[in-house]
């Protein structure tokens, strides 16, 4: 017990006892008061953590005068247990913390791969957000009026799980969107009817009804914010049109070969699909140029193809016997992108 209480004793004084005197001290030039020895101020933490007896001016005679005091003898020789003084436990904590911070502000603890104390720039503290991988496509949209990134998002959810459907066009185009516009199915309805026919306008070459008129408005409005409910959906409608044109893609005998591109944050995805009908083994194959290693997986019911590469480059998978009128899903995934795949739809006709 003595020699537990004498221990004490000598760290308690070790603790009151005044930090070692920097380079400048034992040149004869004495440091002020509240810097270190690199001329630093003393950091505010520690000022709001001093205790009121550190306002005393220590000295070894009064840093083991404290001591002593901390650790009084008691009746008949005996030293009193620290746990049994409350108060000397606190202040024996409180010694210990400051006594850290004091070491740690004159001498700092490195990393491993540091020699000495370095400064490091904000910049690479600061959180990377990763760029979403598909939305650059968003850019090519042929679209009157911009439409928000996070509407296209939403949008292009929805999508890849309706290209795999065979609902007709107008029944994706309206499910794509009745999110947005939740308990107006029957404007919903509507528009969409003038957008199916203001696209088969333009694929037909007819002269095209007005955008204005499609609008329901004599301007265009100047933002998708500004633009009322009804042109809302129209550009929502216009936006899935699009999106679902660029992840459809039907090949058939009379045009057995289709290209796609979709630009990523990775760089531009090459896709073209080819269907051979007319041969002993039909085949429907599928090549593709990604910008980074990925993965393509091209499937339909039990029947599946897969192929992958470490880096950029050209990647193939095929079907052999297809059947005409069955939509083929084909994921494409880049490694080391923790994004949820983009999933075309390869659609051989007869």
């Amino acid at each position: 017990m003595n020699n537990d209480s004498e221990a004490l004793q000598s760290l308690f004084a070790w603790l009151l006892q005044d930090p070692p005197t920097n380079a400048s001290s034992r040149d004869g030039e004495p440091s002020s008061p509240g810097t270190d020895a690199d001329g630093d101020g003393v950091d505010d933490l520690e000022l709001a953590d001093t205790d009121p007896l550190d306002s005393e001016e220590e000295s070894p005679t009064l840093s083991s005068h404290c001591a002593s005091e901390a650790f009084p003898p008691a009746q008949g020789g005996q030293q009193l247990k620290l746990g049994e003084i409350p108060a000397v436990q606190d202040r024996f904590y409180a010694l210990l913390k400051r006594r850290v911070k004091t070491e740690i502000q004159r001498k700092p603890p490195l990393f491993p791969w540091e020699s000495d104390v370095s400064e490091y720039p904000d910049y690479l503290l600061e959180e990377k957000v990763p760029q979403p991988l598909w939305t650059p496509q968003f850019l090519s949209l042929n679209l009157p009026v911009p439409v928000p990134e996070p509407v296209l998002v939403q949008l292009l959810e929805r999508c890849q799980d309706l290209v795999q459907s065979s609902l007709r066009q107008g029944a994706k185009l309206v499910r794509a969107v009745e999110a947005l516009f939740p308990g107006q199915p029957q404007t919903l309805n509507e528009v969409t009817g003038l957008v199916l026919r203001w696209a088969e306008a333009q694929r037909g070459r007819q002269e095209p009804r007005n955008l204005a008129s499609l609008l329901a408005q004599t301007d265009l409005p100047s933002s998708y914010e500004a633009a009322t409910p009804r042109q809302q959906m129209v550009l929502s409608l216009l936006a899935a049109q699009d999106i679902i044109g660029s992840l459809t893609v039907d090949v058939s005998p009379g045009q057995p070969r289709k290209h796609r591109q979709w630009l990523t944050a990775a760089g531009m995805l090459d896709l073209e699909a080819e269907y051979q009908s007319g041969v002993e083994f039909p085949r429907l194959r599928v090549q593709c140029h990604l910008p980074c290693g990925g993965s393509l997986d091209m499937r339909c019911g039990e029947t599946r193809a897969t192929s992958q590469r470490p880096d950029e480059g050209c990647l193939s998978v095929e079907i052999f016997d297809p059947q005409p009128d069955q939509t083929y899903s084909l994921e494409v995934r880049f490694h080391n992108k923790d994004q949820k795949p983009l999933v075309f739809a390869i659609c051989p006709k007869p």
